[in-house]
């Protein structure tokens, strides 16, 4: 007859391969940019929506000419961009008052590009 403790380690097995699973993947997504990721289009996409919140017509065309957007499709597949917007994706937080970025959100932002030189 088994006892409780083999019974215990037949049934730790299975979930020390999903907790080194989950951990494998959490390191790979927290790597570089996965190649069908878009990071442009989301940073865009996110900046877009926040400027939406707005009540204001004016405010929001705005809000939404602010935004930074780049002359090519070329141009933001690069990794450089996909990096930059990638730290804009990432940290991106609404303030919906203002349609743009809270504080922290912005600092956060920079604080990640300006990791990107330092790699």
């Amino acid at each position: 007859m088994k006892t409780n403790t083999q019974t215990s380690r037949g049934a730790a097995r299975p979930a020390a391969l999903v907790l080194a699973a989950t951990l494998v993947g959490s390191v790979l997504a927290c790597g570089g940019a996965t190649p069908d990721v878009n990071y442009y289009a989301t940073a865009i996409s996110r900046q877009e929506q926040c400027c939406d919140g707005l009540a204001d017509t004016a405010a929001r065309d705005e809000c939404r000419a602010q935004i930074r957007r780049l002359d090519s499709e070329a141009a933001a597949n690069t990794d450089v961009n996909q990096q930059t917007y990638h730290c804009v994706e990432r940290y991106f937080e609404c303030d919906s008052a203002t349609g743009r970025a809270t504080r922290e959100s912005a600092q956060a932002q920079l604080d990640c590009l300006n990791d990107l030189g330092s790699n």
